[in-house]
């Protein structure tokens, strides 16, 4: 499993508690909130990831709109 499959399903659990907030937001949700919200389950990568898990901003992104449902 990949660094960010990893970190996807992290992200989802968390995400589950959220689900009615998250239908709110679904409308108005921006690159910059997947930034921001993918950075909870990492740390900072100056790559895409790194064996320990982190990633930079845009893998960040990824792994929020995975979680979300946006991306397969």
């Amino acid at each position: 499993m990949s660094v960010i499959e990893k970190q996807v399903e992290q992200l989802r659990e968390q995400l589950v508690d959220a689900e009615g907030v998250a239908e709110l937001k679904r409308m108005n949700y921006r690159l910059s909130d997947a930034i921001r919200e993918g950075a909870t389950v990492s740390g900072q990568a100056y790559d895409w990831t790194d064996g320990e898990g982190n990633m930079c901003a845009l893998s960040a992104a990824v792994v929020a709109a995975k979680s979300r449902g946006y991306m397969a």
